[in-house]
């Protein structure tokens, strides 16, 4: 009798160690479905927003991704989390593809939220998108900052009061697949710099907001070297004046050199 309880606690530890986590076992809400990839799922949860300093409650949900990977524990991603304000918004969509030379695996969230009235920008949408980027190494899912902040984030549009003169580009998992094959995605790995000519007589801003426009512009044909992106801007460094010009215009207003499109 006392060998057969042995034997039965045996089976029970052993069932439970060999049990897979999964994304259920985890406490909250799950605000999108389960992300399974070749080693690992991740897992998208509403839960409590926490202060990083004293770990106490904020009083708003945020959403978190945890990665399980190979039926481990899950864990938390590291690196900043999703944006949230009174709600915790939505994921719009989410999906994994290999990029870079290297062929790695990365993870790009695409989600949005409605920003409270006392902080919406006047002439704007009200609601604010972002595009995240992480990749899983060993059993963490990391965040990649550099490519996060080329997708970058903004309000899906914004008006002069008369009509939309700005758009935000990442707000589909399409725009987010065409843009991992741009010309420009070079810069969510590296510094590499990009030459390009311009289509347009185009406005040059201080930063990349529509609020620090310049009365400075380059005009169709003008030859520049892009060095930075985020949000679809493109921040230029035009040699060809008197002075040297550091300042951000919309990437749309670009054409890369045709040396550059065949290198990629």
């Amino acid at each position: 009798m006392i060998k057969n309880k042995i034997f039965l606690a045996i089976i029970l530890i052993s069932s439970s160690v060999c049990a897979k986590s999964t994304c259920a076992d985890l406490h909250g809400q799950q605000s999108y479905k389960p992300l399974i990839m070749k080693n690992g799922t991740i897992c998208f949860v509403q839960e409590p927003t926490l202060d990083p300093k004293t770990g106490a409650p904020l009083g708003t949900d945020s959403i978190s991704l945890y990665y399980i990977a190979n039926g481990n524990v899950p864990a938390k991603a590291e690196g900043r989390g999703l944006l949230y304000d009174e709600t915790p918004g939505v994921i719009v969509d989410a999906f994994s593809r290999k990029v870079g030379r290297d062929h790695r695996d990365q993870v790009f969230v695409i989600h949005s939220m409605e920003v409270r009235n006392s902080l919406v920008e006047p002439n704007s949408s009200g609601k604010f998108y972002s595009v995240s980027v992480f990749y899983p190494s060993g059993n963490i899912l990391h965040r990649d900052e550099r490519a996060s902040d080329w997708f970058g984030a903004d309000y899906s549009w914004l008006s002069d009061g008369k009509r939309v003169i700005y758009r935000f580009p990442y707000m589909s998992k399409n725009d987010v697949q065409q843009a991992i094959d741009s010309p420009f995605a070079s810069l969510m790995i590296d510094d590499s710099k990009t030459p390009v000519r311009v289509k347009f007589k185009s406005y040059l801003f201080e930063e990349p907001n529509v609020k620090s426009k310049t009365k400075k512009y380059l005009i169709a044909g003008d030859r520049a070297v892009v060095e930075k992106v985020t949000a679809g801007w493109c921040e230029v460094n035009y040699s060809g004046g008197a002075k040297r010009i550091d300042m951000w215009l919309m990437c749309s207003a670009l054409d890369v050199e045709s040396q550059t499109k065949n290198a990629n």
